[in-house]
């Protein structure tokens, strides 16, 4: 089994942009006070009982109403601490409706926000689908049906030790094939939660700029997707897709891993002749911008050398 310190890892920074999952667009019903008082008087009769969002009671204790506009009625969650009070500094008390009984009402940008993600969650991740029984707790055969998955695309070159991670995929099945692939990240919970409403709290969270999307950089750091990716090599190099093959003693190499982790000017003149003669040696400026041009000329030269660990 390989370990997670012998790899060398490429181009986290250039998938950390990419995105994953994105709210549903909504429709922004500016409400008023007095239209939100005379909503308050019907809202519960309004409210969505076909969707169950949590199990027995909630474990957020701050509940919210909002419209759900794919079922036409009102969704009531709850919200953690962290969340409702980011709600409220980022769109502004305003749309915020205080009931008798202490739960709120959601208007404007705010509902807009959390209903957008419920919908990805609900209907995109088909959490709602999901749950079988409709009690609102998602055991881990129904959570293997939702769309809670994505992945870090590259190529691990074996002799080298190198990860060039270089694509995303998303709104993958979170199947236990996938699971024991993501095997770390899975079970620290980094792809599904057992309800609806625990997973729109960590979306919320986790949507560090609250522009309802979510890239993979705030779903994954740096050492996350490292352990992640490193699992899913382990997972093919297991069950026979490939076989390590190592270069050992190779000049070219061990000219290139130091090239890519050092850069040219650690080379000295055996090796920087070595990778001018395999058309591998780049000058600083083009390494630091462009590692894929490196990487696209390796399979050229190393026969064997590489996996794709595309999930």
């Amino acid at each position: 089994m390989i370990k997670l310190k012998e790899i060398n890892f490429i181009g986290y920074g250039d998938i950390a942009t990419h995105n994953i999952f994105s709210a549903v667009k909504q429709n922004q019903n500016e409400r008023s006070q007095n239209e939100l008082a005379e909503l308050d008087k019907s809202i519960d009769s309004l409210t969505n009982t076909s969707i169950k969002v949590n199990f027995n009671e909630s474990t957020f204790k701050n509940q919210v109403y909002f419209k759900d506009e794919t079922s036409g009625e009102f969704i009531k969650i709850g919200l953690s601490d962290e969340n409702l009070e980011k709600l409220q500094r980022v769109f502004g008390k305003q749309d915020f409706f205080t009931k008798s009984d202490g739960s709120q009402i959601l208007s404007g940008k705010t509902e807009s926000f959390v209903a957008g993600w419920f919908g990805d969650i609900a209907y995109k991740r088909g959490y709602a689908s999901s749950d079988a029984n409709g009690d609102g707790y998602l055991s881990q055969d129904e959570l293997a049906n939702t769309n809670s998955g994505f992945t870090a695309h590259g190529m691990y070159y074996i002799g080298l030790k190198v990860a060039a991670l270089d694509s995303t995929e998303t709104y993958m099945k979170y199947s236990s094939d996938f699971q024991d692939k993501h095997k770390t990240m899975s079970s620290a919970g980094k792809y599904a939660s057992d309800s609806i409403e625990k997973e729109l709290n960590k979306t919320i969270q986790n949507d560090k700029n609250s522009d309802g999307s979510l890239t993979y950089g705030e779903l994954m750091d740096k050492s996350e997707s490292e352990q992640d990716v490193t699992d899913v090599i382990n997972y093919l190099l297991k069950y026979g897709l490939t076989e390590p093959v190592e270069l050992g003693e190779d000049l070219l190499a061990k000219a290139l891993l130091q090239q890519f982790m050092s850069g040219i000017s650690s080379l000295n003149a055996e090796q920087k002749a070595v990778l001018a003669k395999a058309g591998l040696l780049m000058d600083e400026n083009t390494l630091k911008e462009d590692l894929s041009s490196v990487i696209k000329n390796i399979e050229a030269n190393i026969e064997n050398s590489k996996i794709d660990f595309k999930v």
